[in-house]
């Protein structure tokens, strides 16, 4: 990633700073994070690629854990991990939404040189989104909700463009 792009993504997310009123969760395998910017708009992380949330101590969640039933007590072979509800990630999207999300803020934002992202919340909580591949393939994608402005898209070449707006 060429310093130009890297500036590009940081002068982008950095509008997430200070960023209140966070929502996590997923659509199949499409990871979500809504939040309220202080410009008052409305802002969105879509991550398909390998991502932590973690606080001082541990690994709380993982993008692995949509595939991991609640109960270790379930059978792997009939387990639907894609039904809501179903998943240990769901389940921490569930805490997570009702115990933190109107209490925290976006303390800070760091880019490295590949690209990845890590997101520190004011509650010791870090989200760490990593560019998983060396393809053109989407990793993440930052945007304005329902806004007409291009979305920031990161793949494991670059930085892309693209103008098509998501609508959920």
């Amino acid at each position: 990633m060429t310093l130009s792009e890297k500036n590009t993504i940081t002068e982008c997310i950095n509008k997430i700073k200070g960023a209140k009123s966070i929502k996590i969760g997923r659509a199949a395998d499409l990871v979500w994070i809504a939040m309220k910017g202080i410009d008052g708009k409305d802002y969105a992380l879509h991550m398909q690629t390998f991502f932590r949330f973690c606080n001082i101590e541990e690994v709380l969640i993982t993008d692995m854990d949509k595939y991991q039933p609640i109960s270790p007590m379930t059978e792997t072979e009939n387990f639907n991990w894609d039904v809501k509800g179903n998943n240990l990630f769901d389940k921490w999207c569930d805490d997570f939404n009702k115990n933190f999300s109107d209490n925290i803020v976006i303390k800070s934002i760091e880019i490295n040189n590949f690209g990845d992202l890590k997101i520190k919340f004011s509650n010791s909580i870090t989200l760490d989104v990593f560019v998983d591949t060396t393809s053109n393939d989407e990793c993440w994608r930052f945007f304005v909700w329902h806004g007409k402005e291009r979305h920031l898209v990161i793949t494991g070449r670059g930085i892309q463009c693209r103008e098509d707006n998501v609508s959920e």
